[in-house]
C-alpha cells in the first residue's frame, strides 16, 4: 500500500513539476478561438477553427473505432472539434488506464466514461484533476472560473433539478467529493430495463400446471406471477416444475426449473428475500450502521436454501460452468419446446428466442418465512460519478465542458441512445410522442448489433446520460414490453451502500487489498457450500473465522466509519 502511494507521489510530484505533455498544445492554444455560446448559425459550435481534442475511452467488443460511430462524427461536425481517441478494449480498461495516467507526457485531455471514483479521490489529492465547480479555475492563460456555472447550462439545470427525480439518491452529493468539488461528471440513467437486474418465470408454464389439476402442497391452486411473493411459494413451484411435465413436451425428465450464470443475480433474487441485495458491504434496512452480507445469518440462509435447490436438482447442475448468456441460451433454445422455468437475464428474448419471448414475464422481490419486511430488489442507482474527468495540464477546459454540456442535452441524448434523427431514427408524429430506427434494408444483424455502430452505450454502457424521456418514447415494442415488465421493480430499489459517501484514498487502497483476498475466498466457498464439498452446519463457524484472518472486521469498520460520519 506504501508502494502504491508513494507511485501517486511521484507521478504527480511530476504532473505539477510542469513535465506533463500538453506543453505543445499550451504554447500552441489560442484563447480567442473559443466560442462560449456558439454561433447564430449553430449554437452548437465549439471553436472557430479546429483543434484536436485527445480523448481516452473505452471500446467494447461490438463497437467499431469511435471516430467510425455516428454519434461522434455528427458530435465533430456540430462543435467543429477534431477527436483523436485512445481506445482500450473493456477487458483491459482498468490496467491500460492505470498506464496512460503513469505516461506523463502523454495524457490525454479528456477521460471519457467509466472513471474509477477511488482514482478520483486519490488523484484529486494531487491537484491533478480539474475541478468543474472551481470558482478559481484557470487554464490556458484564462481565468475559466466554474465551468458548470459559466459553460454548463444543461448539466447545471438537471443538476439543481436532480435530473427530475425524486427519491433518497442526491446527484449533487453524488458527484461531489470531500471537500465539495466535483471532479467528475456523472453518468445517469432512469431507463427502468437498466435500473436492476431481471428475474423471469416461464408463465405458459404455470398455466400448463393448473390445465393438469396441479395443485401447490397445501392444496391451493397454482398462483399467478403476482402470487409468487416468497421465496417458499417460489421453490414449491421450481419443485412443481421438476415433477410435472410443465412444458407439455411429454417428457417429465427434461425441465430445468432455474439456471444462471454461475450464480450472478439470482444470488442477489435470493439474498433480497433474507434482506440484503448484495453479497458486499451493506447498509443495514434500519439504517443503523453497515455489514459485510457475507458473514450475516442472512447469508446462511441463502447459502442453505441454494444448496437445498442444487441438491434436489431444481437449480441447474451446471450453474457454475455457464458463464455467458449464449451458454444460457442453449439450454434455453433446445428443441421445440421450453426447456428454462426461470432464469435471470437481461431479456428473456436473449435466452429463449423471439418465438418464445411471450411465454416468460418478470416476477419478484419476494419475501420469506426468515425477512417479513418490505421487499426488496439490488438498484444500481441513478447517478454515478463516472461520467468524465478533465486531467490538470489541458488548456481546453472551457472547450471540453461545452463539449460535455451537449452529451446532457437533447441532441446529446439522442447520440448517445441511437444516433443521428432522420438517418438513424425518426420522429413518429408531430407531437414527437414516439420514434422508430431507421435501420439500412441490407443490414443483416440485430438492431442493437446495428446500435452498436452508432454508440458506445452497446458493449460498453457508456453515456453520460440515458435519458428514459428520450429511449422511453421508442415505438419498438419489445424494448417497451421489456421497460413495463422491469418497472415492477422500481419501488423496491435499494441500494447498497450510499453513492454519495466517499471513502478517502488510503481507505481505498485498503479496501482494495483487502477485498483481493477476501472475495476471492468468500466466492471459493460460497461454491464450496451449494454444492456440498463444505458443510453449511459443521463448517460454518471456520469459515466465520477466516474471514476475520481476511480483515472482514476492518472492511466493516472503514464503511460505517464513513456511513456515520455521512449521517451526522
Amino acid at each position: 500500500m506504501k508502494r502504491k502511494l508513494f507511485a501517486f507521489v511521484l507521478i504527480f510530484t511530476l504532473i505539477l513539476s510542469g513535465t506533463v505533455g500538453c506543453g505543445s498544445k499550451k504554447s500552441s492554444y489560442d484563447p480567442d478561438n473559443f466560442l462560449p455560446q456558439g454561433t447564430a448559425e449553430n449554437p452548437y459550435q465549439i471553436v472557430k477553427e479546429k483543434v484536436t481534442i485527445d480523448v481516452f475511452v473505452p471500446r467494447g467488443s461490438m463497437n467499431p473505432h469511435y471516430n467510425e460511430m455516428r454519434t461522434f462524427q455528427v458530435l465533430s461536425r456540430v462543435t467543429n472539434l477534431d477527436f483523436n481517441f485512445i481506445e482500450v478494449d473493456t477487458s483491459a480498461y482498468t490496467s491500460l488506464r492505470s498506464a496512460v495516467w503513469e505516461d506523463k507526457d502523454n495524457l490525454p485531455d479528456l477521460f471519457l466514461f467509466n472513471n474509477p471514483i477511488s482514482e478520483q479521490v486519490v488523484y484529486s489529492q494531487y491537484d491533478a484533476l480539474v475541478a468543474f465547480n472551481d470558482d478559481g479555475l484557470q487554464s490556458g492563460g484564462v481565468k475559466a472560473g466554474n465551468l458548470i456555472e459559466n459553460y454548463m447550462p444543461e448539466y447545471k439545470a438537471l443538476l439543481n433539478n436532480n435530473f427530475g427525480l425524486e427519491g433518497s439518491q442526491s446527484a449533487v452529493r453524488v458527484a461531489s467529493l470531500q471537500d465539495g468539488k466535483m471532479y467528475c461528471t456523472l453518468s445517469v440513467k432512469d431507463v427502468p430495463r437498466d435500473m436492476t437486474f431481471k428475474m423471469w418465470i416461464n408463465s405458459r408454464w404455470l398455466d400448463n400446471l393448473r390445465e393438469d389439476g396441479v395443485t401447490m402442497p397445501d392444496g391451493s391452486e397454482i398462483p399467478d406471477v403476482d402470487g409468487i411473493d416468497t421465496l417458499e411459494k417460489y421453490i414449491d413451484i421450481l419443485r412443481l416444475f421438476k415433477k410435472y411435465d410443465a412444458n407439455h413436451n411429454g417428457k417429465n425428465d427434461d425441465e430445468i426449473p432455474v439456471a444462471s450464470q454461475s450464480l450472478q443475480y439470482l444470488r442477489n433474487f435470493i439474498l433480497a428475500s433474507y434482506g440484503y441485495v448484495t453479497n458486499l458491504i451493506e447498509t443495514e434496512n434500519d439504517g443503523s450502521g453497515v455489514t459485510y452480507v457475507p458473514k450475516t445469518e442472512a447469508y446462511k440462509k441463502y447459502l442453505e436454501t441454494v444448496n437445498l435447490m442444487y441438491g434436489e436438482g431444481l437449480l441447474d447442475q451446471s450453474t457454475f460452468s455457464v458463464k455467458t448468456d449464449a451458454q444460457l441460451a442453449v439450454k434455453g433454445m433446445d428443441g421445440d419446446s421450453s426447456r428454462l422455468g426461470s432464469f435471470v437475464a437481461a431479456a428473456a428474448y436473449i435466452v429463449v428466442g423471439t418465438d418464445r419471448d411471450e411465454e416468460y414475464t418478470t416476477f419478484g422481490p419476494l419475501t420469506s418465512d426468515y425477512y417479513t419486511g418490505e421487499p426488496l430488489q439490488w438498484g444500481f442507482g441513478y447517478f454515478s460519478p463516472t461520467g468524465a474527468v478533465i486531467p490538470k495540464g489541458t488548456p481546453y477546459v472551457r472547450e471540453i465542458a461545452r463539449l460535455l454540456d451537449l452529451f446532457y442535452s437533447d441532441l446529446g441524448r439522442q447520440l448517445i441512445a441511437f444516433g443521428e434523427e432522420n438517418v438513424d431514427w425518426k420522429w413518429d408524429d408531430e407531437g414527437k410522442t414516439s420514434w422508430s430506427m431507421l435501420i439500412p434494408d441490407d443490414w443483416k444483424g440485430t438492431q442493437e448489433e446495428y446500435r452498436a455502430t452508432l454508440t458506445p452505450n452497446v458493449g460498453t454502457g457508456a453515456a453520460l446520460y440515458w435519458s428514459y424521456g428520450f429511449v422511453g418514447k421508442s415505438s419498438d415494442p419489445v424494448t417497451g414490453k421489456l421497460n413495463r415488465l422491469s418497472e415492477r421493480y422500481l419501488p423496491y430499489l435499494k441500494e447498497a451502500f450510499p453513492s454519495e459517501i466517499k471513502l478517502t484514498g488510503e481507505q481505498y487502497n485498503t479496501v482494495e487489498v483487502i477485498n483481493a483476498g477476501l472475495s476471492a475466498y468468500v466466492d471459493n466457498m460460497e461454491y464450496n457450500f451449494v454444492t456440498g464439498v463444505k458443510s453449511i452446519t459443521s463448517d460454518w463457524d471456520a469459515y466465520l473465522q477466516d474471514l476475520k484472518k481476511y480483515r472482514v472486521d476492518e472492511l466493516i469498520s472503514i464503511y460505517d466509519g464513513a456511513y456515520q460520519a455521512y449521517k451526522k
